[in-house]
């Protein structure tokens, strides 16, 4: 009898994974020559840093590069490697890293902690990823400056962490599919970010939702179990 093959929350096989692996791999070699003769082209000629098309196309190298990046990231993310850590610590170190970033954006950053927190069993790489990428979109929809607050609770059984922003909020019809694989509401979006957030807090058993109101901001909520 044939073996059926695990799945993640999205449905993928660990086929797909490898697909996916193998594919993305092949696709950066190509990348990855094209990027080093466009850069021996400029030295060559300096004076196209001026010329528009070449411009373009240096945007949409970093592009594919960051969708090769975010791609590989989404690939892993369904996989944990837990260790027991302090979440509270690890986002006072997030907060103090990102804090210099966002000032210059005119955001502030606030941390709250509503109860004493204990040790989670955590992949601390993925738990980074996941509160950058949140506080990356909250930053993004506060052009003009605001607040980022992140707070946390344990109420004995689960650890609920909000993070808050001041910005535009997020249109109704945007809602039910912004977790959603390759979709973006984003002019430069790879609809991979909030994708690979969701796929890390699956993997940590726990669940990631969003509230808004246009006009005064959005909340996202991840609640992970405590055992």
């Amino acid at each position: 009898m044939s073996k059926e093959p695990t799945t993640n929350s999205q449905g993928l096989s660990e086929e797909c994974h490898a697909m996916i692996s193998r594919i993305s791999h092949e696709v950066r070699n190509p990348v990855a020559v094209i990027h080093s003769f466009h850069q021996l082209l400029l030295l060559a000629h300096p004076e196209l840093s001026n010329d528009l098309y070449f411009q373009k196309i240096q945007e949409n190298m970093a592009f594919l590069n960051s969708l090769l990046d975010e791609l590989s990231c989404y690939n892993h993310s369904y996989r944990a490697v837990r260790a027991y850590v302090n979440p509270y610590l690890l986002l006072q170190n997030l907060c103090a890293d990102t804090g210099v970033l966002l000032e210059k954006q005119q955001v502030s950053i606030e941390l709250v902690k509503e109860s004493a927190i204990p040790r989670f069993a955590l992949d601390t790489t993925q738990f980074r990823q996941l509160f950058l990428n949140l506080i990356r979109n909250a930053a993004e929809a506060m052009p003009s400056g605001g607040t980022i607050k992140i707070s946390l609770c344990f109420d004995g059984d689960f650890l609920t962490i909000r993070v808050q922003d001041t910005g535009c909020g997020i249109p109704a019809e945007d809602l039910p599919t912004l977790f959603d694989l390759f979709v973006t509401h984003k002019k430069n979006g790879t609809g991979l970010g909030l994708a690979i957030c969701k796929e890390i807090v699956t993997a940590h058993d726990g669940t990631i939702s969003v509230s808004s109101v246009p006009g005064e901001g959005s909340t996202f909520t991840v609640v992970f179990p405590f055992s």
